[in-house]
């Protein structure tokens, strides 16, 4: 596998993949004719390492510093890094080959542990940083310099082994059997100075593994390709400038041996113009984003326009609550006038239960004995005043309470218009119209506002009419009520007149007296069993008044209720409709700011592959200035390579 950047970015994730489906092919192509053209070295100190990797070690590419083919001004590195087969660096050489195609004398910069000729006889000497070379005549000169072990390379490499689960070193593999995993990774050294980094940053990798069949059965290659050559597995992977490749090989061994692994670097000397590529894939997602933000733009206008109409229909709603509360205190204050007339209604009631009782008791006494009749005269007499006096209380009250019911009934006709029915129907329709609006554009916010406006019409309305039956009820069921109070009245003076004026009178003899008394007697008897019924009827109506005056105080409350629920709705329509200017406003920038992403992003394509090829141009090394690995200030160099060779294990 290849180690990238990880950013959850879609276009740049795209591009990525972009640029190694089109340097794959080409780098893969442009090694395979490196490799069968040019010719094949081996440096003098290497002469254990396996012959199979002497092929690998003759890759070279140029950066031409201005040389041409008949005669160069610089000289080629080959850097060959021996290593053990987990990779740990045991030995690095570097060949340097000189063909200015003319003798010429050069002082080589260079450090070496070791000098050694590869061409001639003649004895070469290391003298104060610099390595003397006479070239020869249309022939190259090769010379070899050796150095430290622990010299600073621009790439790490690490081979890790596991056998059946478990990891083990390299001795425990020869002719091993089981399950095998081998993970190659190969990363830059970031420890590294910065003119060694500078090849870990332009130079790519090919890395090959070779592997018996016979020995290894390859089950699973990861990001690696295989090959077949003879009775070999050839295993191979690639890894693009600046990053770090981790290729990890499975399979079942079998008397495990292997031929090593070969890894080399170079620049490549090409231009790849990506307009002459297939970028149809990151193309076409760059204009679904422009597809995707034209889209946005216009879902945005659409919800601005919707959000100002919903605004404006917030605030048809706000003017409804606010009639509606100034009507539910309006209710709220007539109820509680009800009510209180209810109250004194009651209270008169009771007085005149009250003085019934009074007037029973004292005809009671009356009709027990006709003797003391001047006295009782006197109480009976006392006890009509009482009576009447609460016969007129009562009829006051009655006055009042009839008043005040036929009062709410007129109260409620005024919120309404004058006709409740009327009202009823008018409110009716105008809710059906207002639904069927509704269900044939359920997203209209104006059809919505008109809905909640019309079921608050059709409530209030309701209500009314409940309110204007109840009283209609309590006035007709008192009717009676009134009737009995008119005929107690009318008794109470006849009554009045009659024990008021027999006290005050005087009789002419004894015998018309006791037929008066007589007659007096057998009236009395009457009015005791009549006042008797008349107080059972005053209980009753007492009764009645105190429940009507309960059941009115509770419309009260209801009313009061109401008319806090009105204030509330209408404090919340307020609050309401200041946020929906919020939102219509939000909304408009939210536009505003949707047409500007959608007018950044036409033309994206060409941005996106002049990005694409300048992230191209950085991957081939393009702008890279070639320069010694061993002297990084020496720039008359024409080209540098860099090989590691990992040794086989076994046979």
């Amino acid at each position: 596998m290849t180690t990238t950047d990880n950013t959850p970015n879609p276009i740049a994730g795209r591009q990525r993949t972009t640029v190694r489906r089109i340097l794959a092919p080409t780098i893969a192509a442009f090694l395979a004719t490196v490799l069968l053209t040019v010719p094949v070295l081996t440096p003098a100190n290497a002469a254990d390492t396996p012959q199979a990797s002497v092929h690998t070690t003759a890759v070279a590419t140029s950066t031409d510093n201005g040389g041409n083919s008949a005669e160069k001004n610089g000289k080629d590195e080959t850097v060959y890094i021996k290593t053990k087969a987990n990779g740990s660096v045991s030995g690095i050489y570097v060949v340097n080959t000189f063909d200015a195609g003319q003798p010429r004398t050069v002082q080589d910069p260079g450090s070496y542990t070791k000098v050694t000729n590869l061409t001639t006889d003649a004895k070469l000497a290391e003298k104060n940083g610099k390595v003397n070379v006479t070239t020869l005549k249309n022939k190259p000169f090769y010379y070899q310099g050796d150095l430290k072990a622990d010299t600073a390379l621009p790439w790490n490499v690490s081979v890790d082994y596991t056998l059946d689960g478990r990891a083990v070193d390299v001795k425990e593999l020869d002719g091993a059997d089981g399950e095998l995993a081998m993970t190659l990774r190969i990363a830059p050294n970031e420890s590294a100075d910065k003119a060694t980094r500078e090849f870990a940053d332009a130079y790519v990798i090919q890395a090959q593994g070779t592997f018996p069949q016979e020995a290894l059965d390859i089950t699973d290659a990861g990001d690696a390709t295989l090959a077949q050559s003879g009775g070999n597995t050839v295993v191979s992977g690639m890894v693009l400038p600046g990053e770090t490749g981790t290729f990890t090989i499975r399979g079942r061994a079998k008397d495990f041996t292997s031929s090593g692994w070969q890894i080399t670097a170079m620049s490549l000397d090409m231009a790849l113009d990506v307009r002459d590529q297939d970028t149809s894939q990151l193309t076409e997602q760059t204009g679904k984003l422009g597809d995707a933000t034209a889209q946005l733009a216009d879902g945005t206008t659409s919800l601005a326009q919707g959000n100002r109409e919903l605004s404006r229909g917030i605030g048809s709603l706000a003017t409804g609550t606010t009639e509606l509360n100034r009507g539910a205190q309006s209710l709220a204050s007539g109820t509680e006038t009800l009510s209180q007339g209810a109250g004194a209604l009651a209270q008169g009631n009771r007085q005149l239960a009250d003085g019934l009782t009074q007037l029973y008791d004292a005809s009671g006494r009356m009709s027990a004995g006709v003797k003391g009749l001047p006295e009782q005269i006197t109480a009976l007499s006392q006890g009509v005043t009482t009576l009447k006096q609460g016969s007129d209380a009562l009829k006051q009250g009655d006055g009042q309470y009839r008043q005040a019911l036929a009062g709410g009934q007129q109260a409620i006709l005024a919120q309404v218009g004058g006709d409740i029915d009327a009202a009823e129907t008018a409110s009716r329709q105008a809710y059906a119209q207002a639904l069927a609006a509704v269900k044939r554009s359920p997203g209209d916010a104006q059809t919505i506002a008109a809905l909640d406006k019309a079921v608050t019409a059709m409530a209030q309305v309701e209500n009314a009419k409940g309110q204007y039956q109840a009283l209609g009820q309590a006035l007709d069921g008192y009717a009676d009520i009134s009737s009995g109070v008119g005929q107690l009245s009318g008794g109470v003076d006849q009554l009045d007149a009659k024990v008021n004026g027999s006290a005050n009178g005087s009789s002419a003899d004894s015998a018309a007296t006791q037929a008066s008394l007589a007659q007096l007697a057998e009236g009395l008897a009457s009015m005791h069993t009549a006042v008797g019924q008349l107080n059972a009827g005053a209980q009753s109506a007492a009764s009645g008044a105190e429940d009507l005056a309960k059941g009115l105080s509770a419309a009260r409350d209801g009313a009061n209720s109401l008319a806090a629920g009105a204030a509330a709705a209408d404090s919340g329509a307020r609050s309401l409709a200041s946020g929906a200017v919020s939102a219509a406003d939000g909304a408009d920038r939210l536009d505003d700011g949707a047409r500007e992403l959608a007018d950044s992003v036409k033309g994206m394509d060409d941005k996106v592959l002049d990005e694409l090829q300048k992230t191209i141009d950085e991957k081939l090394g393009k702008g890279f200035k070639a320069h010694s690995f061993v002297a990084p200030a020496n720039t008359a160099v024409d080209r540098v390579q860099f090989t590691y060779v990992l040794p086989g294990i076994g046979k």
